[in-house]
């Protein structure tokens, strides 16, 4: 009976040993998984940081592009009523 015992104690000692291990290695992937993690929220946040600063630029890119069109519309009224005014006097003096 006590050879018995004995046998049954070693494997679960055995057993316990295994799943230590196992255990070991789950804690280990677990770590590395939220060291991943936290290395993609760091990445998450400079990439969004990039975005918006582009965005913001994107932004002000598209307000320095109207004010060049209407800059751009208005030389072109001013050159129509010159090219007209020049043709009403052209037409006065003819």
């Amino acid at each position: 009976m006590y050879v018995v015992l004995e046998e049954q104690k070693s494997g679960v000692d055995k057993e316990a040993r295994d799943l230590r291990d196992s255990l070991r290695e789950v804690e280990k992937s677990r770590l590395e998984g939220r060291r991943g993690l936290h290395d993609l929220k760091r990445q998450l946040k400079t990439v969004e940081a990039e975005r918006n600063k582009l965005g913001q630029e994107f932004a002000e890119q598209q307000v320095q592009d109207r004010r060049h069109e209407e800059r751009l519309e208005m030389a072109r009224r001013e050159y129509h009523d010159l090219k007209q005014t020049v043709s009403d006097h052209t037409v006065i003096l003819s």
